[in-house]
């Protein structure tokens, strides 16, 4: 950046709102959906972890919404994906802009699958920033 670049016009590094790999070949079902999520991880569910650690949520609540939370979001990008494709020539969505985040999506193989959330920083106090994400 140059030094004349306003203190309004900073770049603010994104934050990852959650990650996930899934392949749907792995759980057809609705008892075996779980079976697609390889990974997930995000901001919600690590600050969970540690309000349990400390006694404040309970476990078997937390996990069963943490679940369901989990199976929405992947069920959504699979949705995205299968809608996008019939508008492209049978070409996945790779990105989703929305006005509070941006979405990625990308077959690392075939079937193999994985999303990531970008949000903007919180503790960024810059205003009219422009967020940067890189992957």
């Amino acid at each position: 950046m140059s030094a004349s670049v306003s203190q309004s016009q900073k770049l603010v590094p994104a934050q990852v709102g959650f990650l996930a790999i899934y392949n749907p070949s792995l759980g057809n079902t609705d008892e075996t959906l779980d079976d697609q999520i390889v990974y997930y991880s995000s901001l919600e569910t690590r600050q969970k972890k540690r309000r349990r650690r400390t006694g404040v949520d309970s476990p078997t609540k937390s996990s069963q919404e943490e679940r369901n939370e989990r199976l929405r979001k992947i069920g959504l990008a699979q949705g995205m994906v299968e809608f996008g494709r019939d508008f492209s020539d049978g070409k996945p969505v790779d990105t989703i802009e929305t006005e509070k985040s941006r979405i990625i999506l990308h077959e690392l193989e075939s079937g193999w699958w994985m999303i990531a959330v970008s949000m903007p920083n919180k503790n960024a106090l810059v205003s009219n920033a422009k967020y940067l994400l890189s992957l």
